[in-house]
């Protein structure tokens, strides 16, 4: 029997868990923080929640406003080349967490390094640097683990994505980094189309959808554990690139896998059928697999499914209800 304290969650998705693992899920959190009734049914934990900064446990130097700066004045002071060693850190960290943080530190200081050697490189602007290149298949490769565990470490613990760390460097040189723009731009999407999906799913199966559901070392958008389902979220057909064929692999034997494209569209591989309200865009998405030069794995899975046509969305799930 879990024994009842101040920081025990006796509500929601975290019912039962301590208020340590609701905080490192900053979406549900910001979530919360919008409704009156937590705020004034539950004000211990709305102050813990409100007042919660995990970023303070890594960075060493406070955050200084910078608009311009010399390159040896702006290494001793940015806070992200700044940031706690591992071995110091005064916060527990799981073994997954640690390849994290790690792996992290790896690449602020690889960009730390590309600053420091500016004049090796005949560079007149030590702010010009490059993004690292693949760096999120280096995270893979180096951790053994998915990258979207990595994502969420970031999040979790409120630390700046390695493109925003290049735009904000970039910014003090005097340089505009589009790179940074289109990651927001595709995050923002990415939010909305979660968001549009989510409202559906609730609708149609209330409390016992789950949100960023963890299997394995993977992460996925939506889960059904009665019905024995992951939904996961895609913005177009064409993003399942190896890495999401391989998450697709890691639950293959244990759950059904259901991909909600865009805003119109339903892939449920066990049924092998595509449902959409969009005919036209997603027959000439099939009618061309086999002219592609270099189809992915899930391009040449799904190649011989079938179309149905939806009058709405809506409707694949009110037949999976029923």
């Amino acid at each position: 029997m879990t024994s009842l304290t101040e920081d025990l969650i006796t509500f929601g998705k975290y019912k039962d868990l301590p208020l340590e693992r609701m905080l490192k899920d900053v979406k549900y959190c910001n979530w919360l923080l919008q409704q009156d009734w937590f705020r004034t049914s539950y004000e211990f934990l709305y102050n813990r929640v409100f007042e919660h900064n995990p970023r303070k446990n890594f960075v060493i130097k406070p955050h200084l406003n910078i608009d311009s700066f010399v390159a040896p004045v702006f290494l001793s002071e940015y806070e992200y080349f700044h940031l706690c060693p591992l071995e110091e850190l005064k916060i527990s960290l799981s073994e997954t967490e640690k390849k994290c943080y790690s792996f992290y530190l790896y690449q602020i200081n690889k960009i730390k390094d590309c600053i420091s050697d500016f004049p090796k490189k005949g560079k007149i602007n030590p702010f010009d640097i490059k993004a690292p290149s693949s760096w999120l298949k280096d995270f893979e490769k180096k951790t053994e683990l998915n990258r979207d565990v990595f994502k969420e470490f970031l999040a979790s613990y409120s630390l700046p994505n390695i493109p925003y760390i290049i735009e904000d460097i970039k910014k003090v040189g005097g340089i505009e980094y589009k790179g940074a723009k289109s990651f927001i731009i595709a995050k923002n999407n990415s939010l909305r189309q979660e968001e549009f999906w989510e409202k559906i799913l609730k609708k149609a199966f209330g409390e016992d959808i789950g949100t960023q559901f963890k299997f394995g070392k993977c992460i996925f958008d939506f889960t059904h554990i009665k019905k024995n389902t992951i939904f996961e979220c895609k913005l177009k057909i064409a993003d399942f690139n190896a890495s999401q064929y391989n998450k697709y692999i890691s639950t293959v034997e244990t759950f059904k896998m259901v991909y909600l494209i865009s805003e119109d569209c339903i892939v449920d591989i066990h049924k092998k059928t595509i449902y959409t309200t969009n005919m036209g865009e997603y027959e000439f998405y099939m009618v061309n697999i086999p002219c592609m030069k270099k189809p992915s794995k899930f391009d040449l899975m799904i190649k011989d499914f079938k179309l149905e046509k939806l009058e709405s969305v809506e409707e694949y799930f009110v037949n999976l209800i029923n």
